[in-house]
């Protein structure tokens, strides 16, 4: 019996009163959105504060993308030009990291289910991908001295050269080396369900959560190619079902199986 009465006190010890960031607890999880770490604290009995740092490792994918130039210079006198059909390595990885501020509500004072809203934010690129091949560095130098002799035409018959394409105008700015990723929102409300709580009345405690992140519209684009660029390599064709796909639902589907204990 006192074996018991002292375990008991102990236990009512360790059980927290919930006041206003009276109490911190850190936590670790895995789940969808990679490996997060996370701070939490009550406000109430009801209600309390989650902030959050996750992390996606860098899964790494290949694409080979064939593509095929042809650039018609009869105007010129110089005939049609062909590159023939070449490939283009793309190596893309998925590795993110993103941040996120939640509230936790409790409806009921000793409840563990719980609702949870809030945000996400960074992280907007879930696919960066770059890319470079031999063959493509030889075609652009090939375009680059098509479009000198087509500049040396129009100077020896003292006239104005046209403006060149714009697609093929901008890949001769190139070095050959591709760069591209499937882009979101940089903010992303966030909406929520779980079970257990984010801050332990004891020392440790376990819990769940699933919830939607709402992306919005999700986009390909470059840091060093435009729109143009990316449709005559086969880039845009390539990845346009992933946009369709991602585009349907425009959400990101969040798992968390998350342990936490408290500090004080």
């Amino acid at each position: 019996m006192i074996a018991a009465s002292m375990a008991l006190t102990d236990l009512k010890a360790q059980e927290a009163e919930m006041g206003v960031f009276n109490h911190l607890a850190a936590g670790v999880s895995v789940g969808t959105t990679g490996l997060s770490f996370n701070l939490a604290s009550p406000v109430t009995d009801y209600l309390a504060v989650t902030a959050a740092v996750d992390w996606m490792p860098d899964f790494r994918r290949t694409d080979d993308i064939q593509y095929y130039l042809y650039q018609d210079l009869t105007q010129y006198g110089l005939g049609k030009w062909e590159s023939g059909t070449h490939t283009l390595n793309m190596k893309g990885g998925v590795g993110r990291v993103q941040g996120a501020f939640v509230l936790n509500v409790y409806p009921f004072r000793n409840a563990d289910f719980y609702v949870a809203g809030g945000a996400y934010f960074g992280g907007d690129k879930i696919l960066d991908m770059n890319g470079s091949s031999q063959d493509l560095v030889s075609d652009i130098n090939a375009v680059r001295g098509l479009y000198d002799r087509v500049a040396a035409y129009y100077q020896s018959a003292d006239k104005q050269m046209p403006e060149v394409p714009a697609d093929y105008a901008e890949m001769m700015q190139s070095d050959g080396h591709v760069n591209a990723h499937i882009k979101t929102s940089a903010f992303r409300p966030y909406l929520g369900i779980g079970y257990g709580r984010v801050v332990p009345r004891h020392r440790l405690a376990f819990n769940c959560e699933l919830g939607i992140q709402f992306s919005g519209k999700y986009k390909l684009e470059s840091d060093n190619c435009s729109d143009a660029v990316l449709k005559v390599l086969g880039i845009q064709k390539k990845y346009a079902d992933t946009l369709d796909d991602l585009n349907k639902l425009k959400c990101y589907p969040v798992l968390k199986l998350r342990l936490a204990g408290r500090i004080f």
